[in-house]
């Protein structure tokens, strides 16, 4: 049945997809393309989820009536099951992306009033915010006006010139909307069941976001300054995400030059987002609506 069919690839897309695109680390080569991946993993995991809850209901009737294609009874239930689990999962997915931009944005309201109080430096792109503090930290603070804040320990560890490459690196995070695209996995990883839920997706593309503003900043001042401030701040940071940040930019951005691969790594990955949005609707969607339109107007599917 088509509807078991997509819900199964829809648990396939949410579980064992993110596995092996988060072991691909090739993908770290074009970041861009990758989050595009990543994304088109993600929405072709909802829109089989729904076309799931769409094709199970009329199935499900053709099959009781007794129509020609009808199944065992346990097909039927294993349907039904899937139906209800699809639809569980959008009307959690749209719950929860509602709830979740309130919030989002009502904490960011609160953290740009707070700012305000401590005082600020304008500036051409964004309001740049410095904080005293004994640990280097540097982050920003999305909505209007945005904000770039910074602590006066990152002013102490890094020279001019790695000080502008970390708040050019905060600045293409708001340039670019990067935490509308967070927003969006965080509401798909909280919408999915906890037996099918991974944060491998929601992990892997912050990675990937991160990577992203480095290209960007690298693009604006260098990638040397970049590279020199990752290695000042890599001690102090928690996690492994700055070792393995400053170890791609030695990578990608070597002193000999740049190096290649990143097209057809690009190449690859938007040719397979587009292969995973696509080779779904046509090898599950169409025979269902054939047979759906077939059973409505009376006549033969061919």
């Amino acid at each position: 049945m088509t509807a078991l069919s997509l819900a199964a690839l829809a648990v396939l897309l949410s579980v064992a997809a993110p596995v092996a695109l988060a072991r691909a680390r090739a993908l770290h080569r074009a970041p861009r393309a990758a989050v595009v991946l990543w994304q088109a993993g993600a929405l072709a995991a909802v829109l089989a989820a729904v076309a799931a809850a769409l094709a199970a209901p009329e199935e499900i009737w053709r099959a009781v009536r007794g129509e020609q294609g009808a199944r065992d009874a346990w097909l039927l239930v294993a349907a039904s099951v899937a139906a209800l689990t699809a639809g569980t999962i959008v009307l959690r997915l749209a719950v929860t992306t509602l709830r979740l931009g309130v919030v989002l944005r009502r904490r960011r309201r609160r953290q740009r009033d707070a700012l305000d109080l401590l005082g600020a430096v304008d500036d051409d792109a964004a309001r740049l915010h410095v904080l005293s503090g004994t640990v280097p930290l540097a982050y920003c603070v999305p909505g209007r006006p945005a904000r770039v804040v910074v602590t006066e320990m990152v002013l102490q560890v890094l020279d001019e010139a790695e000080t502008r490459a970390v708040v050019e690196h905060e600045r293409a995070h708001l340039r670019a909307r990067h935490d509308l695209v967070l927003e969006a996995f965080t509401a798909l990883h909280v919408a999915f069941p906890r037996v099918v839920r991974s944060r491998l997706a929601l992990d892997a593309v912050s990675t990937l976001l991160e990577m992203l503003a480095d290209d960007i900043a690298a693009q604006r001042t260098g990638p040397g300054p970049l590279r020199r401030a990752l290695r000042a701040l890599e001690p102090k940071a928690e996690g492994h995400e700055v070792a393995l940040r400053r170890a791609r930019l030695e990578d990608v951005y070597p002193d000999d030059g740049p190096r290649g691969h990143a097209r057809a790594v690009a190449a690859g990955a938007y040719l397979t987002g587009a292969a995973v949005l696509a080779v779904p609707t046509v090898a599950l969607v169409t025979p269902w609506l054939r047979a759906a339109v077939s059973a409505l107007t009376g006549t033969p599917s061919e």
